[in-house]
């Protein structure tokens, strides 16, 4: 399992729509989108976001996955939405464990 984790300040008037739309592949939605994906933004900065990806595949299969994660121009289309970068990582899931609110 990989993941990929993305801290990234928005530009001012940015809403989540924008955002996500600047990296869906066309034909693709919330619903049928192929990975575990969670936007957040912090409490103190709300243009702060925080997106994590979780894809079920191996480091060497991530250039293949791509191709139903994001628009061949998505580069491109989320910097015309972004400030800042902060963070930009692909790591391989290494533990698991927790339930949220237990």
């Amino acid at each position: 399992m990989l993941q990929a984790v993305y801290v990234r300040t928005l530009k001012a008037g940015v809403t989540d729509d924008d955002y996500i739309a600047a990296w869906m592949p066309d034909g693709a939605d919330r619903d049928s989108y192929p990975a575990r994906t969670r936007l957040s933004h912090s409490t103190t900065n709300e243009r702060l976001t925080v997106v994590t990806f979780e894809v079920d595949a191996e480091p060497d299969q991530l250039l293949d996955a791509l191709g139903a994660l994001v628009r061949p121009d998505w580069r491109e289309r989320v910097a015309a939405v972004v400030e800042e970068t902060t963070i930009e990582d692909i790591s391989v899931v290494t533990a698991e464990f927790g339930t949220p609110g237990s």
